[in-house]
């Protein structure tokens, strides 16, 4: 078996390299996993095409990924090799302090916000130690591993973790049967979240400006309505259109890009007494405006919504286990890792919902 292996680094902005490193040596309680698929998402294109603010280059990145055990550590049984895995835990916490006792072990005090353990991590490609998953083997410690059920496709798995993500954010709103929920943004982030909100009995809007991405959203049942608009006047107009709550707007409206006009697109859309959930990642330092006298005496609620909880994976493995939730319904084509630049690029530019990467 070769010593070495291929993994995708970034060099910096749109600078993805794949190239020969060590394969990791396991421990006890290790094993050495094969990585079958690893799929492009909102965030790996972000850290793509602007990089990690803070983060020395070069480094490893991606994050949905299953594979399989082909070599086991001390202490774990042999018979797991051949099976299908992917981590439950996606983010680490230390289970003792007053967020995480408080069932908020996305907001760890010792090991920070998300952004704050991907500045933490240092890739040593040199020997071996390269972050993410878009490489062909991955070493891991058999507690943090879920060992998949024999139905479960690992297209399905790999994306639990996606999935969990935006369940965090539904746990923050109060979605009652019969809302009208609209989400500014119609990529992969923004079906989810409208998928979710129709197991709550929610009428769902998809907004965007991709007509691809809206069509998607409707063929896969996620949106009862999709709105073209590449504004929120556009988008106000739309809404009035469909009359919807008597022409007072949606109840709810999610924002899945990133962009602070969407952010502010966000609220000037939301009903007055509405909810408003801020997910689509931003830059740190970021300025956006608020009209206060509509947050103020229209009582417009507004959330964000970062990371995720052990609590968020396990209603995710749950959903997706059950065939509930399907994501394999989100990959647009698959590619060899070392044509991961192509599948990026067709990602920023919005040509595909995601890329499954083969290493």
């Amino acid at each position: 078996m070769s010593r070495t292996m291929k993994a995708a680094l970034l060099y910096g902005p749109r600078d993805v390299r794949v190239i020969d490193v060590p394969k990791p040596t396991i421990g006890p309680w290790e094993v050495l996993v094969k990585v079958k698929i690893c799929m492009t998402s909102g965030t790996t294109v972000k850290q793509y095409a602007r990089g990690y603010p803070g983060r020395g280059y070069p480094h490893g990145f991606g994050y949905e990924w299953a594979g399989e055990i082909v070599e086991v550590g001390e202490g774990v049984d042999e018979s797991l090799i051949g099976k299908k895995c992917i981590s439950l835990a996606p983010e680490y916490a230390c289970n003792n302090c007053f967020f995480c006792i408080r069932g908020q072990s996305n907001l760890c005090a010792q090991t920070g916000h998300a952004l704050d353990k991907v500045r933490c991590e240092v890739d040593e490609p040199e020997k071996g130690k390269v972050s993410g998953y878009f490489k062909e083997y991955t070493k891991e410690k058999i507690s943090e591993l879920y060992i998949l059920p024999e139905h479960l496709h690992i297209d399905d798995a790999c994306q639990i973790p996606y999935v969990a993500y935006a369940i965090h954010g539904h746990r923050i709103l109060r979605i009652n049967p019969g809302d009208y929920v609209a989400c500014v943004g119609a990529g992969a982030m923004g079906v989810i979240q409208l998928i979710l909100a129709h197991l709550k009995g929610a009428k769902t809007i998809a907004i965007d400006v991709n007509e691809d991405r809206l069509d998607f959203a409707k063929k896969v049942g996620a949106a009862d309505f999709v709105i073209k608009a590449k504004n929120a006047h556009e988008a106000k107009m739309a809404l009035k259109d469909l009359n919807i709550n008597d022409g007072w707007g949606p109840d709810i409206v999610i924002e899945a890009v990133g962009l602070p006009q969407t952010y502010e697109e966000a609220v000037e859309l939301v009903r007055r007494g509405g909810q408003v959930l801020l997910y689509g990642g931003i830059p740190e330092g970021t300025k956006v405006t608020f009209d206060t006298y509509r947050l103020h005496y229209d009582e417009i609620a507004i959330f964000g919504s970062s990371g995720v909880t052990m609590e968020d994976v396990i209603r995710a493995r749950n959903l997706v286990e059950w065939g509930i939730i399907k994501p394999n319904i989100f990959i647009t084509d698959r590619f060899p890792l070392i044509k991961i630049k192509e599948a990026l690029e067709l990602h920023l530019q919005g040509k595909g919902i995601k890329f499954a990467i083969i290493p």
